[in-house]
Order: structure tokens, then C-alpha cells, then sequence
């Protein structure tokens, strides 16, 4: 079993770091966590405390579970994009490079795989393991797409490892704690260039370069490994029917450390520059990321034996995440010389609310739909938001069921679609002393969320349902 077990571990690990996946609300994977949990868009989830992923959203749900449990879920995530407008690159003293965006699509499936695992120790305390990504983004507008000078690709991968510890305090109170042990790795790639300058030269002197001809590609990867914590306190009354939790999930700060690569001509010294050049930087770091702050408070309520409703309100603190620095990147110089630059991005991110409803009904001893739905807040603003994270607000309606086959051995799916409003672009970045990047565009976004998963009881027999 311990052989099975460290197997299992080992893959999930696996799945969880190669798995590339774009946004909840900004880079957030809330609903994600638990596959069940998109039936209802995580409704009352900090109260339900319906399978061993409690761990992760009220780990004091725990003591609810009194056999064994093992969880292994999956969520796919797709998402589309569609971006208009215009791109201009300037450079004093030369004219404008405009390029129109028409109707750009963008959108890039992913796999957010999720275990949990609990063990009851005793009658009123029980153990939790979670292996999950409670972070994580990937957009990639292409290298030679219109926007290429604000971003191409943009990635974040993470798996938060966390063992949970739970206790009963009276009949009518329980508390839970656990550690969040996170690895995560990060890409922003852009591309460099000299469209303005170029294209001047090709008006005036008929030179045979295009203004895409010192395009190259800023490649920029790192990673970080960060701790923080999360508890909670669930009570219960009316013999368990009505049940309110709070969750709170620390902040975890990560600074990331790797490598540069400028691939082109702008990494030659030579003339004529080589367009397979590379220049690599291996001294890449970021300035303290602080990740955000979460707290749920969820209600649970048993209407009648087939009928129960569920409410959460969260609060995310988005607001300590202003500005992102990347250190000793792989560029050029003004003489257009190989050299480690450093860059900032501001973000500015707001404090977000999501607020959402559901309910679940018994059909019988095997089948139980859910349905819900809510409202979620995108910390990003309409200054400082780019074409790396189009986020907005958007509405969510969810359905979902679960199937209980046999005794120990249960399923559950889940669909939510995202209904997001247009997000609006009007970002400028400084290219130098004497140059400057704008993207204007609206973009549209949607997104469709499939969350399946499979529950085991370990210590029930094989005995089917009835």
C-alpha cells in the first residue's frame, strides 16, 4: 500500500506541474480545486465538508469524514479570447508603427488536476494530504502577432503540497489547520524590436529590411518555493443539518530565480546580425511576488431530506500584488549591445469579492444533482491591465451530479460557464528613454469549466448501492 501510495504521490506531482491552465478571477484556480465543486461553483463549500477535499477549503470539515477517503480529480479549462484594436510603437523622432488587431483569438485548453486524501484518527480528530494548484495562468498571443511587444507567452505553474491536521472541540465546533508547501515556475516572454525606426528607413532610404526585421524573441523563466498556512472553524447544529464555516488562507510570498534568453538579431553584435543569435543572462530574478490572502465564509442547509442549500461569500486580498520586476534580463543597449536590463510591470492589483449560490438534491441512495451560480470580481483595472491577463468581471452558471455505483466508489462532474464582460486595454509600456509600446483593444472572454473526479472509501466493502 505505502508503494502504491508514493506512485500515486509521484504522479499527481507530475500532472499538477505540467499542467498550464488560464484564469478563475486573474491567475486565481478557486473553483478548480475541487472538480465536485463546479457543479455549484463551489457554494457553501467551506461548510459542506461532502469528500476529502475539505482540506483545502475548511480543513475542519474534516472530522465529518469517518472512513478513509482518497480523491483523484481533474478540470479542464477552456477558455477563448478575442482581441480588437490597435498596437503603436513609437520612437522619438521617428513616425508612429501602427498595426491593427482584428479580431485576434487566443485561447488555450488545460488539464488542473487535483488528489486529496483523509484519514480519521480516532472519533473526533482526522488527517488530510492535498496535492493541488491553487495558482495558475497561461496566455500565449504568438511571436508575431500584433501585441507581440506587450506579450507573447505568459505562464505560471504551481502544486501546493498540504498535510492537514483536524479536531472536534465540542459537539458543535471543530478547527483545522495545515501547512501550504508551494513550487511554482514562472514564464514572461515578450518580443523586442525596432518597428518604428525600421520602417522609417524602409519609407525614406528604400532599404531592403521590413520593420520586423530586429524582432527577437525576450525568452524569461524562473521558479520559487514558498510556505504558507490555511485553518478553519466549522459548527454544526440542528444534528448537523445547518453548518457554518470560515476558512482563511495565508498569503505566500515567492521570489523567482532563473535564466534569460534574447534570441535574434538584437543578440548579435555583429554586422550583419545574425538572426539565430542568443545572448543568455543565467542571474534572472524577481522582486517579492506576494500571493493573495483568501477568506470563505460558506452556509450549509438541509431543507428537507432530498434538499439542501448552499451560499459562500469570498474575499481575496489581490491587493498586495502592485508591481512586477524582473532583474538582469537578457537584452540590448541603446548601441544595440548584448546587456542585463531591469524591467517593472504595474499591475495595481484591487481586493476582490465572489460571491456564490447553490443546491444540492437526492434523487435517491445514487444520484444527487447540483446547480449554482455567482458573481466574481477581477482585481485587475482598466490602467494597468494588459494583454497578459485580460481579466474582467464575469457571471457563472453551474450544474452537476454525482453518482454513487457502489458503496465505497463514487463520481462526480461538474460544467460551469463563464460569462465574462469585455475587457478593455489601454496599456502603454516604456521601451527605453525614447521609445514606447500602447495597446488599445477590447477584448471578449469566456471560458467553460469540466471538472470530473472519482471518490474512494477505503475501508467500505464492494457493495452496490441500492
Amino acid at each position: 500500500m505505502e508503494k502504491t501510495m508514493s506512485k500515486v504521490t509521484i504522479a499527481i506531482m507530475t500532472a499538477c506541474m505540467s499542467s498550464q491552465v488560464t484564469q478563475a478571477a486573474s491567475f486565481s484556480l478557486y473553483t478548480e480545486t475541487s472538480p465536485a465543486a463546479i457543479g455549484n461553483y463551489a457554494a457553501g463549500i467551506a461548510a459542506e465538508a461532502g469528500d476529502a477535499a475539505t482540506a483545502f477549503y475548511n480543513p475542519a470539515g474534516l472530522v465529518f469524514l469517518h472512513k478513509k477517503q482518497m480523491l483523484f480529480g481533474g478540470t479542464g479549462v477552456f477558455p477563448s479570447y478575442t482581441m480588437s484594436g490597435t498596437s503603436t510603437f513609437k520612437t522619438t523622432p521617428f513616425p508612429a508603427y501602427t498595426q491593427n488587431v482584428n479580431g485576434l483569438k487566443r485561447g488555450r485548453d488545460a488539464l488542473v488536476p487535483s488528489f486529496h486524501y483523509a484519514q480519521p484518527l480516532g472519533e473526533r480528530a482526522a488527517f488530510g494530504l492535498s496535492f493541488f494548484s491553487p495558482f495558475g495562468l497561461s496566455t500565449n498571443w504568438g511571436n508575431t502577432s500584433p501585441v507581440r511587444y506587450q506579450g507573447t507567452t505568459s505562464s505560471l505553474q504551481m502544486i501546493d503540497i498540504s498535510p492537514d491536521i483536524a479536531g472536534q472541540i465540542t459537539d458543535n465546533l471543530s478547527f483545522g489547520a495545515g501547512l501550504d508547501l508551494q513550487w511554482a515556475t514562472v514564464k514572461f516572454n515578450r518580443v523586442l524590436g525596432s518597428p518604428a525606426l525600421l520602417q522609417f528607413l524602409q519609407s525614406v532610404f528604400g532599404t531592403p529590411v521590413t520593420p520586423t526585421t530586429f524582432d527577437s524573441l525576450s525568452y524569461n523563466k524562473g521558479s520559487s518555493l514558498g510556505v504558507g498556512f490555511h485553518m478553519g472553524v466549522l459548527t454544526f447544529f440542528n444534528e448537523n443539518h445547518t453548518r457554518v464555516g470560515l476558512n482563511y488562507q495565508s498569503s505566500v510570498t515567492h521570489l523567482f530565480e532563473g535564466y534569460s534568453e534574447l534570441s535574434g538579431r538584437l543578440a548579435d553584435t555583429a554586422i550583419p546580425a545574425s538572426p539565430g543569435a542568443l545572448y543568455r543572462s543565467d542571474s534572472l530574478f524577481t522582486n517579492d511576488i506576494q500571493f493573495p490572502d483568501v477568506v470563505t465564509l460558506s452556509g450549509y442547509q438541509d431543507v428537507t431530506a432530498q434538499l439542501a442549500l448552499l451560499g459562500s461569500v469570498v474575499y481575496t486580498g489581490w491587493k498586495s500584488f502592485k508591481t512586477l520586476s524582473l532583474f538582469n534580463v537578457a537584452a540590448f543597449s541603446p548601441e544595440l549591445d548584448p546587456t542585463p536590463v531591469n524591467a517593472s510591470l504595474s499591475e495595481n492589483y484591487k481586493n476582490a469579492w465572489r460571491v456564490a449560490l447553490g443546491a444540492n438534491y437526492h434523487f435517491n441512495d445514487r444520484w444527487m444533482m447540483r446547480v449554482g451560480g455567482g458573481y466574481d470580481q477581477t482585481p485587475t483595472n482598466d490602467t494597468d491591465r494588459d494583454v497578459r491577463l485580460p481579466d474582467s468581471n464575469r457571471f457563472a452558471l453551474s450544474i452537476g451530479a454525482h453518482y454513487q455505483p457502489w458503496e465505497p466508489v463514487g463520481f462526480d462532474i461538474g460544467y460551469t460557464y463563464l460569462f465574462a464582460r469585455q475587457a478593455v486595454i489601454n496599456k502603454t509600456d516604456l521601451m527605453g528613454t525614447t521609445a514606447s509600446y500602447n495597446v488599445n483593444t477590447k477584448t471578449n472572454v469566456h471560458a467553460q469549466l469540466v471538472g470530473l473526479q472519482s471518490v474512494w472509501t477505503m475501508d467500505k466493502p464492494m457493495v452496490a448501492t441500492k
